[in-house]
């Protein structure tokens, strides 16, 4: 996996975690969306061991209804990623 291919698991890991959401509900609320993904992808990108494609950040932010550089750490967003 490219270094810094994942800068926001911790993130939606901790958004989740606010909302008092399981995994398997937040798969869902993304499912419903129409974006496929399965709770075992789920914990592979809060645990950082998947990186995570433009879309999924999207929809992490729309379903949190966070904007997208919330789900960046400080001093990351996605300017100053790369």
């Amino acid at each position: 996996m490219r270094q810094n291919a994942n800068v926001i698991g911790r993130n939606v890991a901790r958004l989740r975690y606010q909302n008092g959401w399981s995994q398997d509900l937040l798969v869902t609320k993304m499912q419903v969306l129409g974006f496929y993904i399965t709770r075992d992808i789920l914990a592979n990108i809060e645990t950082l061991r998947s990186s995570v494609t433009d879309k999924q950040i999207v929809i992490f932010a729309e379903v949190f209804c966070v904007p997208v550089g919330d789900l960046f750490p400080p001093n990351r967003n996605p300017a100053n990623v790369l």
